[in-house]
């Protein structure tokens, strides 16, 4: 099946209109970290965005933690791009050092790590555990992960009424049929989501604690972690 999601394709430039009309609740997934950041580390000094292309973390947190430093890593630079764009747009402005590659080319840590709507697009569950570790050794102890996927058993039949409620959602919401049904196909070739079960281990495994699950809608979750070793 061909892929839906070509990041270096330019329609990528049309995501931050896209992601919007297909993820349930995408706004509130960063509204809700931004208030539990505010609560809990408001003097976070620096802070890395994995998959921050698009610029929605940033647009997010950069006006609430104006003295952080901030690190965009994401592999396209298209993405990348839109990321400075919307910054400029919404005259944003902070220190921001963008990476075009992979958190391992990153060798610093963080008070905080936001990872969005990233873990389901890695094909194989050790492709999973890796990108978990990495994080994990990117933030300070005690710090904060803010992660958020799709989880799920895509052949348990409960998952798959969950899609088409979702379905009845995105297509409200803007998405045309056709559309939607190739987002649907991609589960199990583009978009290979794992249990929340199995997310739990991987991020015991990792030295990453759950401490909160502060979003979810059918499934779509959102967790802030703490890095515990």
């Amino acid at each position: 099946m061909k892929n839906p999601f070509q990041w270096e394709h330019p329609k990528a430039f049309a995501y931050n209109e896209t992601i919007r009309k297909r993820i349930i609740g995408y706004e509130y997934l960063f509204a809700l970290m931004a208030d539990d950041i505010c609560m809990h580390m408001p003097d976070a000094a620096q802070v890395i965005v994995v998959g921050a292309g698009g610029g929605q973390e940033l647009s997010t947190l950069m006006p609430l933690l104006r003295s952080a430093h901030f690190i965009a890593v994401d592999p396209s630079d298209n993405m990348l791009a839109l990321a400075k764009h919307r910054l400029m747009t919404e005259n944003i402005a902070g220190e921001v050092t963008y990476i075009t590659g992979e958190l391992a080319d990153y060798e610093g840590v963080a008070d905080i790590v936001t990872c969005h709507l990233v873990l389901h697009f890695l094909q194989q569950p050790t492709q999973k555990a890796q990108l978990l570790k990495q994080i994990a050794q990117h933030v300070k102890i005690g710090g904060y992960v803010y992660l958020s996927s799709i989880n799920g058993d895509i052949d348990d039949p409960i998952f798959k009424q969950q899609l088409d409620a979702w379905g009845r959602f995105a297509i409200r919401n803007g998405v045309k049929p056709h559309h939607w049904e190739a987002f649907v196909q991609s589960f199990g070739d583009t978009l290979m989501p794992i249990t929340t079960e199995s997310l739990y281990e991987l991020c015991e495994t990792a030295g990453l604690r759950v401490a909160q699950q502060y979003f979810r809608a059918y499934g779509i979750e959102a967790y802030r972690l703490e890095r515990v070793r």
